[in-house]
């Protein structure tokens, strides 16, 4: 193969990679989201956060014990689509999938941990009213104060 055959190859290899990572740099219809969430002016520990945009994958997110987040779309960090995102928030709910040696090994369901208190409206995509406008090229700061 000649060297420009090969350099053609490397490039084209290359740009395939990026492509499949989601775009060398970044993409330019996204931009990082991050805040927190609180209800009745406390922190939202363990809340999932869902960013819906019309036409594109969604972003999620779970708050910390201080009620934090950081959106991941396609990779932890990455944010959102720019654009307006119509926004869930809803308990993180620990899974467990039980087993037919359970009774054997001993294995449990996690302990039962509190549930953030979130509102009902705020859960579903038809009853919520959260709207929020990302901005591409800039770190977005979006926090919400949830309200009875």
């Amino acid at each position: 193969m000649s060297r420009r055959r090969e350099a053609a190859a490397g490039l084209l290899v290359l740009s395939v990679a990026c492509l499949l990572a989601g775009g060398c740099g970044g993409r330019p219809d996204m931009a990082r989201v991050s805040g927190t969430v609180t209800y009745e002016g406390k922190p939202v520990p363990d809340a999932i956060l869902l960013f819906k945009p019309k036409d594109k994958s969604p972003g999620a997110a779970r708050t910390d014990a201080s009620g934090r987040y950081r959106l991941n779309t396609f990779r932890p960090g990455d944010g959102g689509f720019a654009g307006s995102n119509v926004v869930t928030i809803t308990p993180w709910v620990e899974g467990f999938i039980e087993l037919p040696d359970d009774a054997i090994t001993g294995r449990k369901p996690p302990p039962e941990v509190p549930r953030p208190d979130i509102p009902d409206r705020y859960r579903t995509l038809t009853t919520t009213p959260l709207t929020v406008e990302i901005i591409a090229g800039k770190s977005n700061q979006i926090d919400f104060e949830l309200a009875e």
